[in-house]
């Protein structure tokens, strides 16, 4: 009962009691083994700290590390894709530039007046329907010869120029 008044710290009534002393002092039973156990507990405490910090450590470097690849592989994207975009104008205006100038040349051809020197001047006749050997040609911009072309009596030539 003793123990009790001393644990609540309240001591009912209007007199003072004198305290009284335990018959017995309390037993410190296995003090060393709670000692050697806090010390053992130290020793994993600082074990787990060590491995802990370790662990964070680590980890924190490779959240850096990603990061930082994260950043550089976003600004190599952004470069190009400005290199891209450089680019794609640049093919834009040079392919303005070639229809001008496309432009500009047919424009400038007179196909009348080649016409008119080639027959008056150069002595060149249409050529007659047997002349004319027809290819089929893969594409409109060249014609690729896939066999020889038959001889004829009369050169080509004579016939263009009417000999």
């Amino acid at each position: 009962m003793a123990l009790d008044r001393r644990r609540r710290g309240y001591i009912e009534g209007n007199t003072v009691r004198k305290i009284q002393p335990l018959e017995h002092p309390p037993k410190r039973q296995g003090t060393r083994r709670r000692v050697g156990n806090r010390q053992a507990e130290k020793g994993r405490v600082q074990y787990v700290n060590i491995f802990y910090t370790v662990f964070l450590t680590a980890a924190a470097v490779m959240v850096l590390w990603s990061c930082v690849n994260y950043l550089q592989l976003q600004a190599e994207t952004t470069s190009r894709i400005k290199n891209i975009a450089a680019l794609e104008t640049e093919l834009e205006n040079l392919r303005k530039e070639n229809d001008d100038d496309y432009t500009r040349i047919m424009t400038a051809v007179d196909l009348d007046y080649i016409k008119e020197v080639a027959i008056n001047e150069l002595g060149m006749v249409y050529a007659e329907e047997d002349q004319v050997v027809l290819y089929d040609g893969g594409t409109r911009d060249y014609v690729r010869q896939n066999a020889e072309i038959p001889d004829e009596e009369v050169p080509l030539i004579d016939r263009i120029f009417g000999r």
